[in-house]
């Protein structure tokens, strides 16, 4: 197989001298990062690479999409470490971060009124205050339901639910907050997660762990077939909960009350799964915007489902940056047969890291979780598959 070819591009002039590299793709993660190493060989780049300046990391491999060359980042350099040592000689090591960046550090604008506004008008770098032209942003992508919600105004059914609260009330931006922050908050009432795209688009999407895999992993003793370095499986009991419970309050009630009982107005929602421990671990939580049973009860369920997916999680390395004709990636599924670890069927990809070196070769480790569990907020999904490494039992209760 022949080795990927890394190329990078600063500002237009691509930068030959590449002694190693690294990227990662993460779901979870609305700013990514690229590094690569730069041999400064005769003070070639002492004066340039600067901070800001605009990188295209790009891949190349003979067995991915005919050879042809695949921008996997574009970003602006954020971080510069120029090193000299008798071992290495001159390096300058250099931190690229996507466009996700920018909507991560910089904070939004102070007062700003968000009442009236809709997603469009928080989501949307064409015309959303949130986003400077100087950042490169170039459109929002979505799909599915979710457009036809973008005319919506924010939080619309909690404020029409909200008759006693004062007029003057205002949603505004506070000092330090950030407009990743409030894009999240906002994208997760549609179920949405944030990223940016190698184009420099908002994506604001669901996770698709219903896919056919595009990858496979084994890991069998003493098979010929094995295509795994090496692998890792971490559980974690800290967000197994036995008992979830989410309180919401039902601002404006005017129906029958009990003066004698303080959470007369409060909605409740409750999942209670013994079986995912062998003892009582319960999270309680309260949230304002759970103002009907039916929304306290898919924010139970959802924590639990959430928690499930945060407890597990599966780490493999691998040979080379693809597989089958494709380049590895997040938000993707892989079939997995590991007789070392107990797993078979289906896993999500939750995130790559792909680097490699003059002196070593390319190699991927990719992280895999549950599927079946991950979203932004209230979703459905099939049940996932079995999973030998994990001891939970039974079925949880409170659940439709």
């Amino acid at each position: 197989m022949g080795q990927t070819v890394c190329r990078i591009v600063v500002d237009g002039q691509t930068i030959e001298e590449i002694l190693s590299f690294d990227y990662s793709s993460d779901v979870m993660a609305i700013a990514e990062e690229a590094h690569f190493s730069v041999e400064n060989k005769g003070k070639r780049y002492r004066d340039k690479l600067k901070l800001g300046q605009r990188v295209e990391f790009i891949l190349q491999n003979p067995e991915v999409n005919g050879g042809a060359p695949t921008v996997k980042h574009r970003g602006v350099i954020v971080r510069r470490n120029p090193k000299i040592n008798p071992s290495e000689g001159s390096v300058i090591n250099i931190t690229s971060a996507d466009l996700g960046w920018h909507i991560q550090n910089s904070d939004a604008p102070l007062w700003l009124r968000l009442q009236g506004k809709t997603y469009a008008d928080i989501c949307d770098p064409a015309i959303s205050p949130f986003f400077d032209k100087s950042w490169g942003f170039t459109g929002l992508d979505f799909t599915g339901n979710p457009r036809r919600r973008l005319k919506l105004g924010l939080a619309a059914a909690a404020a029409a639910s909200q008759r006693v609260i004062d007029p003057v009330h205002v949603i505004q931006i506070e000092p330090g907050e950030k407009p990743a922050e409030k894009i999240t908050e906002y994208a997760r009432r549609l179920n949405l997660l944030l990223n940016v795209s190698p184009d420099g688009k908002v994506c604001l999407f669901r996770p698709n762990d219903m896919q056919a895999p595009l990858y496979s992993l084994r890991l069998h003793d003493g098979d010929e077939f094995n295509n795994v370095l090496d692998a890792d499986l971490v559980e974690d009991a800290r967000s197994l909960w036995t008992e979830v419970i989410v309180v919401g309050e039902q601002f404006g009630y005017e129906g029958p009350n009990d003066p004698n009982n303080p959470n007369a107005t409060k909605k409740r929602g409750k999942v209670v799964h013994e079986g995912a421990l062998p003892f009582m671990h319960r999270r309680t939580a309260a949230d304002g915007e759970m103002f009907l049973n039916g929304l306290a009860q898919k924010q139970a369920e959802w924590m639990y489902k959430r928690g499930i997916f945060d407890a597990w999680v599966a780490t493999y390395n691998v040979n080379e940056h693809h597989q089958n004709g494709y380049w590895w990636e997040s938000d993707t599924t892989v079939s997995i047969d590991d007789d070392e670890l107990g797993l078979l069927g289906i896993f999500y990809v939750q995130a790559v890291h792909c680097s490699g070196s003059k002196q070593s070769a390319d190699t991927t480790t990719v992280t895999v979780r549950k599927p079946g569990l991950l979203s932004a907020s209230f979703g459905k999904y099939p049940n996932p598959p079995l999973f030998y490494a994990n001891g939970i039992s039974g079925i949880p209760s409170g659940a439709p």
